[in-house]
């Protein structure tokens, strides 16, 4: 049965134009505009649709090659939709509706990941690791691996802090609960380093994903790994936690 993309809406409202756009990506001489109105319609800012998940099998077909189009890109926003699944969908959703299509875009992405030498930098790379773990099915680390600020909570005394991963010396510091944006230059300073933990001593799925970036030669990406899996001290209460137990926390 052909799908009626008028009953669905994306970015922009009905999503009626997307077979248009999906057939111009195609064209080489149209398929950069087509691709960049592609992103933003069905993620938009990292916002899905309802459109977003229904072009997950269309995607599948250009990211297998069996339909014109960059295989690459279409297999780069499959990941970033299932990434954000649950704004729209109960986690587990997308495994159950387009299983096949999962399966395939699994096997196709960890084909990305393993390529030596993979193409892109470290931030490329710890992406593509969360749209590895997102057809997976794998909830919290599908969208938190990579180089950013990440709000937890002290286990011991409940202070609000931001753990720092995004620069060299990842570090603790105190946040501002209240507070919706974070003014460049005017953080707090960073109060507690975090410690990394010896790759050989990380839990299974960090231990499995910092294989990966090592046979990948993706040195950054391992390191960063045994920090996020690392630990820290809370810079009121002294106290030391697990970075990842506690991302975890925050985010259940």
């Amino acid at each position: 049965m052909t799908l009626d993309w008028s009953r669905l809406k994306h970015a922009y409202g009905s999503a009626a134009d997307l077979p248009q756009r999906f057939d111009e990506i195609g064209d080489p001489e149209l398929a950069d505009a087509a691709w960049e109105e592609l992103w933003t319609s069905l993620y938009h800012q990292g916002s899905v649709y309802t459109a977003s998940f229904a072009a997950l099998p269309v995607l599948t077909d250009i990211a297998a090659g069996r339909r014109p189009g960059g295989r690459r890109s279409a297999l780069g926003l499959a990941g970033r939709i299932v990434v954000a699944e649950q704004q729209r969908h109960e986690l587990g959703y997308v495994q159950a509706r387009y299983p096949a299509a999962i399966n395939e875009l699994h096997q196709l992405t960890q084909n990305v990941v393993t390529t030596r030498p993979f193409e892109g930098d470290v931030d490329d790379f710890l992406y593509w690791l969360e749209h590895l773990l997102a057809f997976e099915g794998v909830p919290v680390w599908r969208r938190n691996l990579h180089r950013k600020e990440l709000p937890v909570v002290c286990p011991s005394c409940a202070l609000s802090l931001e753990i720092d991963l995004s620069n060299q010396g990842p570090g603790t510091r105190r946040r501002n609960p209240n507070a919706r944006f974070r003014v460049v230059g005017r953080e707090t300073p960073i109060v507690s380093a975090v410690r990394p933990t010896d790759p050989v001593d990380l839990p299974p799925l960090a231990s499995r994903l910092h294989g990966v970036a090592v046979r990948a030669e993706q040195a950054a990406a391992a390191e960063h790994l045994t920090h996020l899996f690392g630990s820290t001290s809370c810079p009121d209460c002294a106290s030391d936690f697990s970075v990842s137990d506690q991302v975890v926390a925050f985010q259940s």
